[in-house]
């Protein structure tokens, strides 16, 4: 009974190794096959977003910094004052945000004339998430905190999805004991359209789920 076995070992063995052999060699196919149709379909889609003619983007929702209302600090040094220069520097400058869009997107919804507008607003849109981030980063530090909460809930109204602006507006709430704004700051974070998403989410939640309502 063990001779037959130790005869049949090396038969099994074949047998499995080409049945893996096969399996493998389908799955590459598969994958191959499936990113050709994936690469096929993007082509067909930026061939046609080049063929779209240029379309009114002027009633777009244009973020607007409500610099009348923001609390300001007169008389600032540091950082406080060189962030409060970055976001007086884009007045005038027409915000956008385009996240999770990518250019072929733009190109089918708005005509490819539009793109480089189009990219020039989101940029800018992203520099002024950070700007307010660290802004906001640095009132804090400095002791600032009701300023800080004031720029750093613009941030989140805006669609910012920068994490240090969920983190240090929820220490702020904290610090106020305005527990139920983190459980608020918490579902705005979920309905990011980001990434990072839950990274945010679970990390607030990590930290204030003991003191939440």
């Amino acid at each position: 009974m063990i001779d037959n076995l130790i005869r049949t070992l090396p038969v099994s063995l074949i047998f499995c190794t080409i049945v893996m052999g096969f399996l493998l060699l389908y799955e590459r196919k598969k994958h191959s096959r499936e990113a050709n149709r994936r690469e096929a379909e993007f082509w067909q889609r930026e061939d046609k977003a080049n063929t779209i003619r240029r379309q009114d983007i002027s009633l777009l929702p244009y973020i607007e910094i409500p610099y009348d209302t923001l609390p300001f600090i007169d008389n600032a040094h540091g950082e406080i004052a060189a962030c409060q220069k970055e976001l007086l520097a884009l007045k005038g400058s027409k915000l956008l945000n385009l996240s999770g869009l990518s250019n072929t997107d733009l190109k089918l919804m708005y005509g490819v004339a539009n793109l480089p507008q189009l990219s020039e607003y989101d940029d800018a849109c992203t520099a002024m998430y950070r700007i307010v981030a660290n802004l906001g980063s640095h009132l804090s530090e400095e002791g600032f905190h009701s300023e800080a909460i004031a720029f750093l809930e613009f941030g989140i109204d805006a669609g910012s999805d920068i994490s240090r602006n969920f983190y240090i507006l929820a220490d702020e709430y904290a610090l106020a004991g305005r527990y139920s704004d983190i459980e608020k700051l918490i579902a705005r974070a979920k309905a990011l359209n980001s990434p990072i998403k839950n990274t945010i989410v679970n990390k607030l939640n990590e930290k204030y789920q003991r003191v939440l309502p």
